[in-house]
C-alpha cells in the first residue's frame, strides 16, 4: 500500500465532495445532519481556500482528505480528516495525521 498526498486545488472541489459524502454518509444518516456531508461545489471551493486540504492517495486512488490551518506559530487546527469507508481501518488516517505533523 503506497500512501501519497497532494495539495488540493479549486478544481478538485467535485472530487472532494465525493470523498466527503462517502466518508460522512453514515454520520448523516445516524444524526440527520453532518457538516462534512452535502457540501455544494461553491462551499467546497471556499473551504479549499480557507482550510488548505491534502488529498490522500492510496496506490494512486483518491481515498481521503486531511485539512489543516495555521493560526499562529506552532498552533494548527485539523479541520477535517476523512477516509472513504472502503479504505477505513487500514491506518490511512493515522498516517495522514503523521503527514500533517511533519508538514
Amino acid at each position: 500500500m503506497k500512501i501519497e498526498y497532494r495539495q488540493a486545488v479549486k478544481e478538485d472541489a467535485e472530487l472532494l465532495i465525493g470523498i466527503y459524502n462517502a466518508a460522512f454518509y453514515s454520520d448523516y444518516l445516524k444524526c440527520g445532519e453532518c457538516p462534512g456531508y452535502g457540501k455544494t461545489k461553491e462551499m467546497m471551493e471556499e473551504s479549499i481556500i480557507g482550510y488548505p486540504k491534502f488529498i490522500i492517495l492510496c496506490d494512486n486512488e483518491a481515498v481521503g482528505c486531511v485539512s489543516c490551518k495555521r493560526f499562529e506559530m506552532n498552533v494548527y487546527e485539523v479541520g477535517c480528516l476523512c477516509v472513504v469507508p472502503k479504505h477505513q481501518g487500514r491506518g490511512i488516517g493515522a498516517q495522514a495525521i503523521g503527514f500533517i505533523k511533519e508538514h
